[in-house]
């Protein structure tokens, strides 16, 4: 069997199917790892782990402060999956800092369970990083011609 690809990613719209998934994660769980958020965890220490740059595309988010106040935390393993299986969703190694755009393409989608990128935190974020690629061609090719229109206007075309 070959394995799955990026597209191939999938968002649980319900805790039932949540559950299920979860329950078919094989070990090591690796987003389980590091400190809970406390006073001494917390965005700050997850924006400095990170160097201020988003964790899928590398934008530089201390560049101005609108990247900045954009920014988010993402939870790798959303929430909603982990939160429907009574698992705690803010761990160190489930936590990144994320550009807006980011998150909301990767959002709660979620690769399959046979994926191999399930195995390291490293190889999810690295798969997560194409999916999110993959989105940001999708809307390239969708919005491309309005954005020419657009420019061509503006520069009296």
């Amino acid at each position: 069997m070959s394995e799955p690809t990026s597209s191939q990613f999938k968002r649980l719209k319900s805790d039932e199917a949540r559950k299920t998934f979860y329950a078919e994660l094989k070990e090591p769980k690796w987003w389980l790892g590091g400190c809970q958020r406390s006073a001494k965890f917390g965005w700050v220490q997850v924006f400095e782990r990170s160097d201020g740059k988003c964790i899928y595309c590398s934008r530089d988010l201390a560049a101005s402060t609108d990247a900045l106040a954009e920014s988010t935390e993402e939870h790798l393993v959303p929430r909603s999956l982990l939160e429907a299986n009574g698992v705690k969703s803010d761990n160190e190694h489930n936590m990144a800092v994320c550009c807006a755009g980011c998150n909301g393409l990767k959002a709660e989608y979620l690769p399959p369970t046979s994926h191999l990128c399930w195995r390291s935190r490293k190889t999810f974020i690295k798969e997560c990083s194409r999916f999110v690629a993959e989105c940001r061609l999708k809307n390239f090719q969708k919005y491309k011609s309005h954005v020419e229109n657009v420019l061509k206007k503006r520069a009296g075309m």
